[in-house]
């Protein structure tokens, strides 16, 4: 320790210790946002499917079983294997398939503060918004491929902001050459949504370093450049292949415009402070009424920290930076946007979680400036922003509206059902019903039932999401026409039984002269 700090001046090495403080300290709240986040909530529809391939014994049941369905799954190879693993090690409990999420989300974290270190203010700001973002704390608690794309992403980003503030520095350095490729190749493997993300980065490093630059920066690190080439080639070929066999995304709902604002609304860590997701599905746009009040709060603590952030960046920007951010943000942005308009699919939030990282830094910039001012009024208004978005991370994580479907309750309620000797119609997702151990093998378990005249008549109808389960109305026309009555309501699921038939009132004789 003598000959370090006599080898080195003495604000280097208090440097040095400062930095390990503080990201300490962000590890520490890292772990402590993932305690908090993480619930034992009931499965929902897509993480019943992450589950089907996770529980898988061997590596060739789980490509068997990851193969058999065409839909999204198959275009996150990378995160499906990786979940397998885990399951592996961890168990598959709601709670360990989840916990997978939390290497990557401080990973994801550190990243951000890696590559905001030449600004140890915004450093502060951009890990304080990252922790109190209510998208990131709703997606901790799912498992699905979100926050490993908001690691990925994060560590693109970090590489960009650190090539845009030190060229030279960053192309001549093996580290941050061999951590741009991990972060491009993680995008790519993790989800095939994220592809134009890496390729807009890719674009972005190549016009600011330039052609002579970043050759000489990859024939100097030939290696792995080597294998990123050859691995992204890979992934492309297989990507094809999903394609010809007609993988995609459900088809359920289309992308408009009031799924663009739902878009922003949810990134930028809003969804907290309005209704649940089943509400908003069930009731529309009508659904955020009672909540005008305080959704337009926190849109107005993002727009205010946005427009600062842009007056802020705005005045040391120079069209070379305008051009780098259309490459690297706006093209992927437009082309994801253009993509789900075009397939015919409904973005959501965490279709564009790459963008995540750089909506961060914006406000973060913001941030930054209302709290280094003088004036306490607009002390008061950054300090307020940051109330606000830690009561809309707070909310989502526990307000019961924003509870998942309640997968566990409705197959006890099968179970239950089956045992008694009852009809029961499972109308809704089959892998998550399995995974709760729903006996769809069972002659008493129907999922298919032949509408409009079915062989059997239930005793019991669990049905979910009318919109995917029952599209045609079909089921809900069979049950009217039939007496059926709610019995009871959980998240994402309603429960109906036969109205059991009236009795007919008996009158008791009179006395006589009566």
């Amino acid at each position: 320790m003598g000959r370090f700090t006599q080898d080195r001046p003495h604000y280097e090495v208090r440097k040095d210790f400062s930095d390990i403080r503080r990201y300490s300290l962000f590890l520490l709240a890292s772990l402590v946002t993932c305690a908090l986040a993480i619930t034992d909530q009931s499965l929902w529809i897509d993480e019943g499917n992450t589950a089907a391939k996770a529980i898988q014994a061997s590596l060739s049941a789980w490509w068997t079983t990851f193969v058999s369905a065409k839909g999204s799954d198959l275009q996150m190879p990378g995160y499906m294997l990786f979940e397998w693993g885990w399951a592996k090690i961890f168990g598959s409990s709601e709670i360990a398939l989840r916990a997978s999420n939390i290497p990557l989300f401080v990973a994801g974290i550190w990243a951000l503060a890696w590559g905001m270190s030449s600004h140890r203010k915004r450093q502060t700001a951009v890990v304080f918004l990252a922790l109190t973002n209510a998208f990131l704390w709703y997606y901790l608690s799912e498992a699905r491929p979100y926050i490993v794309l908001f690691c990925f992403a994060s560590l693109t980003a970090a590489c960009l902001f650190r090539l845009l503030h030190a060229t030279e520095d960053a192309l001549d350095s093996k580290s941050w050459f061999r951590l741009f490729c991990l972060g491009l190749f993680g995008l790519c493997l993790t989800s095939l949504i994220a592809v134009p993300w890496a390729l807009g980065a890719m674009v972005a490093a190549l016009y600011w370093s330039g052609p002579r630059a970043l050759t000489r920066s990859i024939l100097r690190f030939k290696g792995a450049f080597s294998l990123l080439i050859g691995a992204l080639a890979i992934l492309g070929w297989y990507y094809l292949w999903t394609m010809k066999i007609g993988a995609r995304a459900s088809g359920v709902g289309r992308t408009g415009w009031s799924s663009v604002a739902f878009i922003f609304y949810e990134l930028f860590g809003l969804a907290g402070l309005g209704p649940g997701r089943l509400q908003l599905r069930a009731e529309g746009g009508g659904g955020l009424v009672p909540f005008v009040p305080f959704v337009a709060l926190g849109g107005g603590a993002v727009l205010v920290l946005v427009l600062t952030g842009f007056r802020v960046l705005r005045q040391k920007t120079e069209k070379r930076h305008v051009v780098f951010f259309l490459c690297a943000v706006a093209s992927p942005l437009l082309l994801t946007l253009a993509a789900g308009v075009s397939g015919q699919m409904r973005l959501l939030g965490r279709h564009l979680t790459p963008l995540l990282p750089y909506l961060l830094a914006l406000m973060a910039v913001g941030l930054t400036t209302f709290l280094e001012t003088h004036s306490p009024w607009k002390k008061v208004v950054g300090w307020a922003a940051v109330v606000v978005f830690l009561l809309s991370a707070l909310e989502i994580r526990f307000a019961p509206r924003h509870r998942r479907d309640d997968y566990r309750s409705a197959a006890e309620i099968a179970r239950e059902a089956r045992d008694a000797g009852e009809i029961v119609w499972w109308l809704a997702d089959q892998s998550t019903g399995l995974y709760y151990g729903v006996p769809l093998n069972s002659p008493l378990i129907i999922d298919s039932p032949d509408l409009p005249r079915p062989a059997r008549t239930p005793d019991l109808v669990i049905l979910s999401k009318p919109d995917v389960y029952d599209w045609s109305g079909a089921v809900r026309a069979y049950l009217a026409q039939n007496n059926f009555t709610v019995e009871r309501v959980l998240p994402a699921f309603q429960i109906w039984r036969p109205t059991p038939p009236r009795l007919p009132v008996v009158k008791s004789p009179g006395k006589a002269g009566e």
